[in-house]
């Protein structure tokens, strides 16, 4: 059986129709796959912000540290803190890296780490925005503690004494107000000293909003005050006293006399 020139070329048409059509199937399905894949990833990101709530509990160590009263703008802020924040906070920075404070220069009469004012001054500017200058200069940290500043080789000369009892940072919550970023800290005090296998406490004793505005598309902290969450605090049993009655008062009275009486009085009398 012959099939005529017309019936082969509706084959042909027909055959590439289905060829189009398996190939369209296959784009829409990877299309489909990139949308799905897209989406989920966006979901995740959206309701996982553990890696943000890590990378602000790093930002904000040194502050956290030495548990800054509130203020609103940083020239506000507790000069005495505001040093030691940015030293200490620069200093567990480098602790994180490779090598630490192993590759900074030691004093020859100390043996003390001397950190470079430059890297405080970094660490600032990251914190704080490049606009923020500080003046280094030598300051008393709480504790009778003393950070000593060398003018002429600008820099600091860092002690072996670990910064012990102070607070670590565990953000708990990133929101956006009136244009300005909040992150909720709740702030985890060190364990007792009897528990040698905990470093510190695993629930906040209270929580802090710090306050970062937006400057150039960057995020810069610009204030603290006490946050709306409060910490769960464990009740305590405590007896409760009322006042007693004026009768009642009376007969408690005559009954602590008539006990004192009895125990002054002999319990047998001699014959006579």
């Amino acid at each position: 059986m012959t099939i005529s020139k017309e019936e082969q070329a509706r084959n042909h048409r027909r055959r590439r129709r289905q060829l189009w059509g398996v190939l369209i199937c296959v784009l829409v399905l990877i299309g489909a796959g990139t949308v799905i894949k897209t989406v989920k990833d966006s979901v995740i990101s959206l309701f996982d912000q553990s890696e943000e709530y890590a990378r602000y509990e790093k930002r904000l160590e040194g502050m956290v540290m030495f548990d800054p009263l509130p203020f609103d703008g940083v020239a506000n802020m507790n000069d005495t803190t505001l040093r030691s924040a940015a030293v200490w906070g620069t200093v567990y920075d480098i602790l994180d890296t490779e090598y630490g404070l192993s590759v900074y220069t030691r004093d020859a009469e100390t043996d003390m780490a001397m950190l470079p004012a430059v890297e405080v001054d970094a660490y600032l500017a990251r914190l704080l925005g490049p606009s923020f200058k500080l003046e280094h200069h030598s300051f008393e940290i709480e504790g009778d503690m003393r950070m000593e500043f060398d003018d002429v080789r600008q820099c600091y000369l860092i002690p072996v004494t670990s910064m012990a009892g102070s607070y670590t940072p565990k953000v708990v919550d990133i929101f956006k107000r009136a244009g300005q970023l909040y992150v909720t800290v709740g702030y985890l005090a060190p364990a007792e000293e009897a528990d040698l296998t905990v470093t510190v406490s695993t629930e906040p004793v209270k929580y802090m909003d710090y306050i970062f505005s937006s400057t150039n598309g960057n995020w810069y902290l610009t204030g603290l005050q006490v946050s709306d969450r409060k910490a769960e605090v464990q009740p305590t049993a405590t007896p409760t006293t009322q006042p007693m009655k004026d009768e009642d008062l009376d007969q408690a009275i005559i009954a602590g006399v008539t006990g004192e009486e009895a125990t002054a009085t002999p319990a047998t009398t001699p014959a006579a």
